[in-house]
């Protein structure tokens, strides 16, 4: 899937032949071949001409609009009439309680697996360092045995939060013991309230720079690290909507997210394995090792969005969000060599099949092949 972003602030979108060209005051910013392109993602105050619009709906490319701070407005789908026999075999497994609760119950399974995995990485990685640290120096040759030892290299602290995120990996793991048992979706729920109230005060204390990170909070999002998250968690959803749309299923009708207005349940049930293993590794890498500070934010206090990624620091995040979806990695259900972002319709695929009964149960992705080196060093250096 080719994907392009169009950022700049009171820019236009042409269509010219076969492609778009972005222009702002009349200078061309840049081209777009339409036979290359698969998605096109519109962030804040950009303009599409009538030409541009109708050559996007003829070519069924899914556009998404979004806003500055990250949040997706709508999109344009094509056609989905040919999928209603699928989309009504969801309906009536949707329907179905004991159906539900089973992907429901792997679905939080994917989810809390992948947070403990992050966390167990980084602790691990913290305990390497401290062991390393209470190497000593061996005898030189020739020492006499009865002389004085060297003395030891300086024990070095136990790396700050280093409990905390045990203790959380620990909880967490307990929380998958719980939701495996739940007998019901509250319940279930419940396991995964529980683990998130273990996970973020510990992935906070992954971050180098906190930037008054304490807990997970959005709508608004009071903090950069928060709306950092919200941001990635966007620009995961579109992809995400994307391959329900691929797949043909709809986006609105989930077997853990509740139905509400306007939620896309479905696609909020795939995001939840992703979640760990994309956004919060690329958070943490981003704040690390430095590639977003404090100075990328806009801080006013407004009530509706109080701290927002500057314009300028937008293309670094997108840049890396594309880095990471386009990486290789192996699909474990198959072993095939893939991307994420591929792998994310071949699990809006999975859910497919176990809807229309050709495959047993859903299998979350719960393991990091590409990124699990990345988000170790990210988070331990």
């Amino acid at each position: 899937m080719a994907t392009y972003y169009v950022r700049e602030q009171q820019a236009v979108i042409h269509k010219r032949d076969e492609r778009l060209v972005v222009t702002r005051d009349d200078r061309p910013l840049a081209t777009i071949p339409l036979h290359q392109l698969d998605q096109l993602v519109v962030i804040g105050n950009v303009q599409l001409t009538a030409a541009t619009i109708a050559a996007l709906l003829q070519r069924e490319v899914d556009t998404v609009f979004m806003s500055l701070s990250g949040r997706v407005l709508g999109r344009w789908l094509s056609n989905e009439s040919g999928y209603a026999e699928l989309r009504l075999r969801q309906l009536q497994a949707m329907s179905d309680p004991r159906f539900s609760l089973s992907l429901a119950r792997a679905i939080v399974f994917g989810k809390l697996s992948n947070q403990r995995a992050l966390l167990e990485e980084a602790t691990r990685a913290d305990a390497k360092r401290h062991l390393r640290g209470l190497t000593a120096p061996s005898t030189p040759a020739g020492t006499d045995e009865l002389a004085p030892a060297p003395a030891m290299r300086r024990r070095p602290a136990v790396p700050a939060g280093f409990e905390t995120v045990a203790r959380a990996a620990e909880g967490i793991r307990q929380m998958l013991e719980g939701a495996a048992t739940a007998q019901d979706a509250d319940s279930l729920r419940g396991f995964e309230g529980k683990a998130g109230a273990y996970y973020w005060p510990a992935f906070g204390q992954l971050l180098k720079r906190r930037m008054g990170f304490e807990q997970r909070r959005y709508h608004p999002s009071p903090d950069p690290v928060n709306a950092l998250l919200s941001f990635g968690y966007a620009l995961l959803q579109k992809d995400l909507t994307a391959a329900v749309r691929i797949v043909g299923m709809d986006a609105y009708l989930g077997f853990f997210h509740t139905i509400q207005y306007g939620r896309p349940s479905l696609v909020l049930d795939l995001m939840e394995e992703f979640r760990p293993l994309i956004v919060d590794r690329l958070v943490l890498q981003l704040v690390n090792q430095g590639r977003v500070t404090e100075r990328d934010f806009v801080v006013d206090n407004s009530a509706h969005k109080p701290v927002v990624l500057a314009e300028a620091a937008l293309k670094r995040v997108i840049a890396a969000y594309e880095s990471r979806v386009t990486a290789p990695m192996r699909y474990p259900l198959t072993g095939e060599q893939t991307t994420w972002r591929r792998c994310f319709e071949l699990q809006a695929r999975q859910l497919a099949r176990v809807v229309k009964a050709e495959a047993m149960e859903y299998v979350p992705i719960t393991s990091a092949p590409a990124a699990s080196a990345g988000a170790e060093s990210a988070a331990a250096e």
